[in-house]
């Protein structure tokens, strides 16, 4: 029934979720119900899905701003205007008629976004005419013609709807909320549409689900505008834009056109909305997989190059792997995915090809093809890692890959993808940032004319919590309760921004997901501009999966970064490229290392607990490493799981085997049931369901209600094969409790060989690797920890030295007790406080110095910075200022010599004394220069 309505997607406009909208128009009795956010399609998906399960048709379109057609007469692109004049902007609801009607949708968004500003999309007249197909725009009072109306001019509102015509299909949407004017407005529009023959349509501009929810409403209104709650900021004065039940729609009808045309009115509106109605998803395209193309037999090429990965792996010989090499195949060919890994191999050979590290993560490290074609480095068959955790018959949807890169490269990755792909078929994933406590205090105290040092104060109070929780944190936390922030005029303030808990806010970039699609992306998802300008889905991950796109996670890892560093380095200083993909993975050196738990800086074995437990396991191989990985999590450890382990292991008590069938799936872990794997195994030893209808029952065991059904499957099962209930009973308990701390044992493997790899690098380059860890900062610890431990394993501390530090860690040889020895590292420019990268740069491009004055003058930093350099000690060599001296209080004066001299401007603002004849020098006296500089030139700080 209502064809203009916006949810909680409409950023800072609406108030309600899509699932609560279609729930409410079910309840009506409606059998359609349209979304129309403004400026985008954030909720398309979301609102499909909601009501298929609401058992209603959805509709789909969206509400746009469109200048004053003075503005854009000549085509030309809008100049860019201020906030209250966009608000002010004419605004047109256009639908989706159909498949093609979405595709037009989708690229009418994105076009019209391209056109605008970022997050402040304009379409035009011609713009939507370039994209009409199958598209039908609403004429309602905030449009060109209302406005036209509204201000009773009859000739310039007939001129604009002939215009709209011309354009695309046009409908014009009769809109009574009651306000100063709205009768008035709504017989003329309806008067109008009479005149002009164009059929009209009832509408009512929802933004909120209740009447009640109006004042929330109106406090968005005012967080959009920056401005406090008046009439003049409102866009809804009296409450009247909520989900109207049909028989208050019709008395609207009823009242703008009388009782005779309500009821052609109300037919027009349900045949409209009959007609733009989706059948089922599928006219979305949501049921079918949207992959990139590839040339030829997809399949065919995927078994090719499979083959050549047996034989650069060095399996063409094994059974083993040409049998599981032909299952995971056939799983692939029943389920169309060979596009998919095609793509995924490629993307990951491209990130590669830039010398960028690039490493598999997450269940996909246990899929036998994916080692095969190069997209992980780990043997899923030495590991014992079962393909069905990641992908089985069973398994709806696209699989999920995740390739972790260097951190400080992440953005590199992504472009290696774009021109890979191509623009059009490639975008970012989007995520929703929603109000949380402080961002709603924040927004409503504005609103409602708070001082601002004093919304400041009151935000910060809070943790950082959800806003639905701000009256729990008042009665809970003692700091609040001491407070008494919760007496008075604020309890309206914390009311109101608790009903804004979970509201989309503004929309950001996912921080990894990526989407890989053929030429028809721009069909199937509106694309705007991110922030760091790739175009961007403003679909969110759930959305995409719902769609069918291939999201390809590309994360940044700071450890990748740091590994990254450290092997540049020694390539740098020692001359030796190092393959890390390559090391040997048994080196004694490296496990006794980690038996010592010395790891400070290494991957996921850092931690106080990390290290308490690594001393207990000792560690002799990577799989032992696997397992201390899974067991340190915080359902193994605070059930104990951990102790009986570490008994079994070190021969303090035998294993214990709910029954003996299962010694071969647990055996591994001495009984205890450690990962994801295991739990698949015993479903099938027990039921003989196989291994993919295990993994479909694993993922039932995440719900109470999917436990309730598994259990009597597996009762049944279990009992079948001659198991007696007690061990059925025993097995599934521990079934069950396992569902609240299992661990993918293929997540843990393709964690534990970057931990190795950083071990490896902390025994054999120590010197390299604290240089990387230092540079990219990728643990818990602060740097002071990190230098102790440096200096701990003897690698010496270099001290900043404008003419030798860098932008980052560097290596250097450094001197033992007077003579030669290992490697130190270097203090970099960029620890400095406040130095900026432009500043950084200037000073390694002018390089060396031979004076304070000669730095001044080429390097041009501001004298902040120069005066922090100073006191960093970064002229202490320059000027060999001894550590002793070179704080010392009295100033010397330089003299001059007998030497060349220089001029002598150039010597009293920070030249070195002439040789023979140098004073003794200290900071301050080099502090006191930087001065005199700065005043002698006179410049405006350079950044």
């Amino acid at each position: 029934m209502h064809l203009h309505v916006a949810s909680a997607y409409s950023l800072r406009y609406g108030t309600a979720p899509p699932r609560a909208l279609a729930a409410r128009a079910a309840d009506l009795g409606m059998r359609t119900l349209a979304l129309t956010d403004r400026d985008g399609l954030y909720g398309a998906v979301k609102h499909v899905l909601a009501c298929r399960d609401a058992g209603i048709r959805p509709v789909l379109g969206v509400d746009l701003a469109v200048p004053a057609p003075e503005e854009h007469a000549s085509g030309a692109r809008p100049a860019r205007r201020s906030r209250p004049s966009a608000e002010a902007a004419h605004r047109i609801v256009v639908l989706a008629d159909g498949p093609r009607g979405w595709a037009s949708l989708c690229r009418l968004v994105s076009a019209a976004h391209a056109r605008g500003e970022r997050t402040r999309p304009v379409a035009t007249r011609e713009l939507v005419g370039e994209h009409a197909g199958g598209l039908v725009v609403l004429l309602g009072p905030a449009s060109d013609v209302g406005r036209a109306v509204a201000e009773r001019d009859r000739d310039l509102a007939a001129a604009r709807l002939a215009a709209w015509r011309a354009t695309a299909e046009t409908v014009l949407e009769i809109v009574d909320h009651q306000g100063p004017g709205d009768g008035f407005r709504a017989a003329r529009m309806l008067a109008l549409a009479r005149e002009a023959g164009v059929p009209a349509v009832l509408g009512n501009a929802v933004r909120y689900l209740d009447k009640a929810d109006h004042p929330v409403a109106q406090v968005l209104d005012a967080a959009r505008r920056l401005a406090p709650l008046h009439r003049r900021h409102l866009d809804d004065t009296t409450g009247q834009a909520y989900l109207k039940p049909i028989p208050l729609m019709r008395r609207v009808a009823e009242l703008a056109c009388g009782a005779d045309a309500a009821d052609e009115l109300m037919a027009a509106t349900l045949r409209l909305g009959d007609r733009c109605a989706l059948d089922s998803p599928a006219d979305l395209g949501m049921g079918a997989l949207h992959l990139p193309d590839v040339a030829g037999d997809a399949h065919a090429l995927l078994a090719a190059r499979c083959r050549e990965g047996l034989a650069r792996r060095g399996l063409e010989r094994s059974t083993r792997a040409a049998d599981r090499l032909a299952a995971e195949l056939g799983v692939i060919a029943r389920k169309g995915l060979a596009a998919y890994f095609l793509t995924v191999a490629d993307a990951a050979a491209l990130i590669r090809g830039r010398g960028i590290r690039c490493a598999i993560r997450g269940s996909g490290a246990g899929s036998l093809v994916n080692y095969l074609l190069g997209i992980g480095d780990l043997d899923p068959l030495r590991h014992d890692l079962l393909m069905e955790r990641f992908l089985a018959d069973s398994r709806p949807g696209l699989p999920d890959i995740d390739l972790d890169v260097e951190s400080a490269r992440r953005l590199e990755a992504y472009e290696a993808l774009f021109d890979r792909f191509g623009r059009d078929n490639t975008a970012c994933v989007s995520m929703m940032e929603t109000y949380r406590a402080r961002s709603a205090i924040r927004d409503v105290g504005n609103a409602i004319g708070l001082p601002p040092q004093e919304i400041d104060a009151i935000a910060k109070a809070f943790p950082h919590i959800r806003a639905r929780q701000i009256h729990a944190a008042l009665h809970d936390l003692p700091e609040l309760r001491q407070s008494n922030l919760s007496q008075g005029r604020l309890e309206v303030l914390f009311r109101i921004a608790e009903r804004l808990d979970g509201l989309p806010r503004h929309i950001a970039m996912h921080p990894c997901g990526v989407l890989l699609s053929g030429g028809t992306l721009r069909d199937r998802s509106p694309v705007e501009t991110s922030m760091l300008g790739f175009p961007m889905s403003q679909f969110d991950k759930d959305d995409v999966e719902a769609m069918g796109m291939l999201k390809l996670d590309v994360i940044g890892v700071r450890m990748q970064s740091a590994m990254a560093h450290a092997v540049a380095e020694i390539a740098r200083v020692e001359g030796t490229r190092i393959d890390l993909e390559a090391v040997p993975r048994d080196d004694p050196a490296t496990y006794e290392l980690i038996r010592s738990s010395r790891t400070l800086g290494c991957f996921q074995i850092e931690s106080p607990g990390q290290r308490e437990l690594l001393g207990k396991l000792q560690p002799r191989n990577l799989d032992d490493l696997v397992v201390d990985i899974s067991l340190f999590r915080p359902g193994p450890v605070n059930s104990d799981m951990v102790t009986p382990f570490l008994e079994a292991r070190h021969g303090r008590r035998a294993p214990s085997y709910p029954h003996p069938d299962l010694a071969g799936a647990l055996g591994e872990s001495q009984g205890v049931v450690v990962f994801h794997e295991q739990v698949l195994r015993v479903l099938d030893v027990m039921t003989g369901c196989g291994l993919s209808e295990a993994e479909r029952v694993r993922r039932a065991l995440g719900d109470e209600e999917g436990q309730r059904e598994a259990a009597a499957w597996f009762r049944a099962a279990a009992l079948a094969r001659g198991y007696d209930e007690e061990v059925v009973e025993r097995v599934w308990r521990t079934l069950t409790a396992f569902g609240a701390f299992g661990f993918c044992k293929a997540h843990a493997a393709s964690f534990a060989l970057p931990t190795y790899q950083s071990a490896w690098l902390k025994r054999h380059h120590t010197a390299a690797f604290y240089a990387g860890v230092l540079t990219h900062d990728p643990g818990m610890y602060p740097k002071r920890a990190i230098l102790d431990d440096a200096r701990h394993f003897g690698v010496p501390i270099l001290p900043l030295d404008v003419n030798r530090s860098a932008a980052e860690w560097r290596v250097e040889p450094a001197s033992r007790d007077g003579g030669p020895g290992g490697h130190g590292i270097r203090v970099p420019l960029s620890e400095v406080r406040g130095i900026s990268a432009a500043e950084v740069s200037r000073i390694v491009e002018h390089r060396p110095y031979d004076s304070l004055g000669d730095f001044w003058h080429r390097a041009r930093v501001s004298r902040p910075t120069a005066e922090r350099l100073v006191l960093a000690g970064a002229f202490d060599a320059l000027y060999d200022l001894r550590p002793a001296a070179a704080q010392a209080p009295a100033p010397a004066a330089v003299g001059a010599g007998s030497a060349p001299a220089a001029p002598a401007g150039d010597r009293a603002l920070g030249a070195p004394a002439p040789a023979g004849r140098r004073a003794a020098l200290n900071r301050r006296d080099l502090l006191c220069r930087v001065g005199a500089l700065d005043r002698a030139t006179s410049r405006p700080p350079t950044g």
